[in-house]
């Protein structure tokens, strides 16, 4: 077996320095010597470091040289690739290389650590023996990334169902707890018995030029008191994130003149968090107010979508219209 190890900083790849954590350049070479001693090693690799940093400090020119860099490595002779990442923007990452790759043909596995490595509590050595183990046991293609939460086993989850982290918590979810499945150390790789997804119904969107920021689409969301300021002349985009139940506020009158104002300067808006079938009242006014509602679809993986497509095609009805496609299996199919 051959891998490619893609290092790109976070706390995999860092440090403890002082009172602070710091992204350390020899860390991931530590790294791969702290797998040899606790697993062994008995597969080829080769290494690249398109960037070093915090992922709390990526922006969309990192993403794009991170699609870059993997997108290129994967025509390689390589049967599996690891980016070890931070994990406060994992999920970003994990779902712009989904999208760039959704044609890949080797697994590629986002790997991160919720400690520096050395630290008794990490579980960044136990992420990559998992998605090593994925490569070589299960071998699916596409984008996943490989995490264990405290008390359960590694995880496998596709890049593009990842849930937003709560607060306080390093934990990792898929929307739906749709993951792919799981590995326990001794035991087979086991499927999640109720994971479903659709053939993909566009093609990969590719590496995109992302801006260092993305302008085009405002993203809001919904909480009581929200004033839904002026909208800039800049934004084509909005996507809303719902409460748990797939509602925002149709009813305030200041909440109605916002949604006109978007539709009326012919902005899309685009609603995250809802499921299709019965829904509240609220949700009745939808249309009108010219709200696109995004079935099944994890928020982050929508944002990522809707950027790269905005860059990939100015029309915005083709860019609509890719929206409600699956790509990647991003979309969660309901039974």
């Amino acid at each position: 077996m051959k891998v490619l190890f893609v290092f790109t900083g976070g706390t995999i790849g860092s440090t403890v320095q002082g009172d602070f954590i710091g992204t350390d350049r020899k860390k991931p070479y530590l790294l791969l010597e702290s797998y040899r001693r606790t697993y062994g090693i008995d597969f080829e690799y080769d290494t690249a470091s398109p960037y070093t940093n915090l992922s709390e400090n990526n922006t969309g020119s990192t993403l794009c040289r991170l699609m870059d860099s993997v997108c290129e490595s994967a025509k390689g002779d390589y049967d599996g690739i690891i980016v070890t990442h931070g994990t406060d923007t994992m999920q970003y990452s994990a779902a712009a290389l989904s999208y760039a790759l959704a044609d890949v043909r080797i697994p590629v596995l986002l790997v991160s650590s919720n400690q520096p490595i050395e630290h008794p509590l990490a579980n960044g050595l136990v992420n990559l023996r998992g998605a090593l183990r994925f490569i070589a046991e299960v071998g699916t293609p596409g984008v996943f990334v490989a995490y264990q939460n405290e008390g359960e086993p590694v995880t496998v989850h596709r890049g593009t169902r990842l849930c937003e982290s709560l607060a306080f918590t390093d934990a990792v979810y898929s929307i739906y707890h749709s993951f792919y499945g799981t590995f326990e150390e001794g035991k087979p790789f086991l499927k999640n018995p109720a994971y479903r997804e659709l053939a993909n119904e566009m093609p990969a969107i590719g590496v995109q030029a992302l801006g260092e920021d993305c302008k085009q689409i405002l993203r809001v969301a919904p909480y009581p008191g929200n004033p839904y300021r002026a909208l800039t002349p800049d934004v084509r985009y909005i996507l809303h994130t719902s409460y748990h139940s797939g509602t925002v506020n149709t009813e305030g009158e200041q909440v109605r003149a916002y949604f006109a104002a978007a539709k009326k300067a012919a902005i899309t808006t685009f609603l995250t968090g809802v499921t299709p079938g019965a829904a509240y009242d609220s949700t009745r006014l939808f249309e009108e107010l010219g709200i696109v509602p995004l079935y099944n679809i994890a928020p982050i993986a929508a944002f990522i979508k809707l950027w790269l497509l905005t860059v990939k095609y100015p029309d915005t009805s083709i860019t609509c219209d890719m929206m409600q496609r699956s790509l990647a299996a991003d979309v969660v199919p309901q039974a």
